[in-house]
């Protein structure tokens, strides 16, 4: 499912608007309302997409750093399946290329890495890894 057929799902709009400076998007709860800063790529409006979708899927109201941690981790599993990171990554190691590949931001690429992967993943991916790059 893409993120624009997920927000309507959940019951979220999603506009293209000016934002706060220093912003990509934000997640008004009372409205329902997803803002998106203008003339952003497509990785980078995936991303705020996704992560402000993060936000309304947990209710999140306000700026708080820890709410920020949960919306990109609830982004990073929607942008990033795990069989198209062990097929991307058997081109590269190098995670720049990778999350290019994937089409996402690198650190979206880190944060589902660090964060996201089940034990049993994690294990996957390295052994995967060592196959192909010994």
């Amino acid at each position: 499912m893409n993120l624009d057929e997920l927000a309507l799902e959940v019951g979220v709009r999603v506009r293209t608007a000016p934002v706060p400076p220093g912003f990509w998007g934000f997640y008004d709860h009372a409205y329902k309302l997803i803002t998106i800063k203008p003339g952003l790529g497509r990785i980078q409006y995936n991303y705020a997409l996704a992560h402000e979708l993060g936000h309304a899927h947990f209710g999140h109201h306000g700026h708080h750093p820890k709410h920020e941690r949960i919306a990109d981790k609830w982004a990073a599993r929607r942008l990033i399946r795990f069989d198209s990171l062990l097929e991307h990554s058997r081109a590269s190691m190098d995670q720049l290329t990778v999350a290019a590949n994937l089409g996402v931001l690198p650190d979206v690429l880190e944060t589902y890495v660090e964060q996201c992967l089940t034990a049993r993943q994690a294990i996957t991916l390295l052994n995967h890894l060592a196959d192909l790059h010994t």
